[in-house]
């Protein structure tokens, strides 16, 4: 569960140019888009929406658009969820549904891909849970931690496990134009740290691969300024190009 005293994300719209990562081009011409992702909270609710839309080129120039649209709705103790990825106009994923947290599991009620009811064992943490625990593991000094998390994807069927690797990055250190950013934003006096977040799928039988892989620089509100997305065959870099925070809605 979030802690209780950590102080609040940052809640707002965020703009990202979406690249092919340089250290897995091999085979692929190109990759662009944006995806656009808004955090806000309505009294105890988190509502994640985010949208990705880019064209994947290959070397002999042809494309094929990819769409993944996803939305959420998180509290302490439920998450509402829908998340559909389509790749070239054909439908590659899609789940919707609802989860809730028990005291060793979590029960899922799922409407899409069909009507079905899941339980699933062990303690998880849904996304935003997941990332204030993480925050909270590198505020108190650790580099590793691991976690078992549920969003809904991969048909809604599974709770990932999540390897996160924690470096504290020094003032300073980033990018020129990362640094103007969150300067700013004013959020260059506050501690960030590069994360990797590696999601490994039960069903994976010990497989020390994991199935896709996230980098990221992280602040201490929650705000990430750019990410590296590996998805083991290409991976893909996003750039934040625009930030607009919209204030958290009080609760009556």
């Amino acid at each position: 569960m979030p802690a209780a005293a950590q102080a609040p994300l940052v809640t707002g719209l965020a703009v990202y140019e979406v690249g092919l990562d340089p250290s897995k081009s091999d085979g692929l011409g190109a990759i662009a888009g944006t995806m656009t992702a808004t955090l806000e909270r309505d009294c105890d609710t988190w509502i994640t929406e985010a949208e990705l839309d880019a064209e994947i080129a290959g070397p002999d120039g042809m494309s094929l658009p990819l769409r993944v649209v996803s939305s959420h709705r998180e509290t302490s103790e439920s998450l509402t969820f829908d998340v559909t990825t389509t790749l070239a106009d054909t439908v590659v994923e899609r789940a919707s549904g609802a989860a809730t947290l028990a005291a060793d599991s979590v029960s899922v009620a799922l409407t899409e891909p069909e009507k079905r009811d899941l339980i699933l064992p062990g303690k998880v943490l849904f996304p935003v849970a997941m990332l204030e625990a993480a925050i909270a593991a590198a505020k108190a000094g650790e580099t590793f931690r691991e976690f078992r998390t549920y969003d809904g994807s991969d048909g809604g069927e599974e709770a990932w496990t999540v390897s996160a690797l924690i470096t504290s990055v020094r003032a300073g250190s980033e990018n020129e134009d990362d640094a103007l950013f969150a300067a700013g934003l004013g959020f260059e006096d506050m501690a960030r740290w590069r994360m990797g977040l590696s999601y490994f799928a039960p069903r994976s039988g010990g497989e020390q691969t994991p199935a896709f892989s996230t980098s990221m620089v992280v602040y201490e509100n929650g705000f990430a300024q750019a990410a590296v997305y590996d998805l083991g065959d290409l991976a893909m870099s996003l750039t934040l190009s625009e930030f607009s925070p919209i204030p958290p809605r009080p609760c009556p």
